[in-house]
């Protein structure tokens, strides 16, 4: 599956914080990619800046890019520029090159970097929001190591 590397991170914020994943009304696949994701530790997956297979489906998508836009910033608008912004900084922080084929059990890996540069990545948005991302993302890595009992050290933190 191809795969942005903030839906990923998206996915494991919200099995942190405990949410379940139902059908969305602009009817993207993110409740199903996230459903295949918890259940497979070993799910190939090709990291992408663009569409991806979280956006199959969506009403906001159009010719390959998000028409979606945010309002919880004043230097973006519109969601595909920030969700490029996202995963370039996300990229960058974890090591990680567009096109790269890895799995879920190696990003649950370098979670840590991702953790520990979370108010760089997210930058500009409300710090309190950050901070409560971060708390459910460490969450979700928890209950995804423990769910699939990945043996590692606490290096991840």
């Amino acid at each position: 599956m191809k795969l942005r590397i903030h839906h990923f991170f998206d996915i494991i914020r919200d099995f942190g914080s405990g949410k379940d994943f139902f059908p969305h009304p602009y009817l993207h696949s993110y409740h199903k990619i996230a459903n295949i994701i918890l259940k497979d530790p070993f799910q190939r997956v090709e990291i992408v800046i663009g569409t991806d297979s979280v956006c199959e489906g969506c009403i906001k998508l159009k010719e390959h890019a998000c028409t979606d836009i945010i309002t919880h910033r004043k230097d973006f608008t519109g969601k595909e520029e920030f969700n490029i912004y996202l995963d370039a900084r996300i990229m960058e922080v974890c090591g990680i090159e567009a096109d790269t084929v890895t799995n879920t059990v190696s990003l649950i890996k370098v979670s840590g970097k991702y953790i520990d540069n979370i108010h760089y990545i997210y930058s500009g948005n409300d710090k309190s929001h950050t901070e409560m991302r971060k708390l459910s993302v460490i969450k979700g890595v928890d209950n995804y190591i423990r769910k699939h009992g990945i043996i590692t050290s606490r290096f991840l933190f």
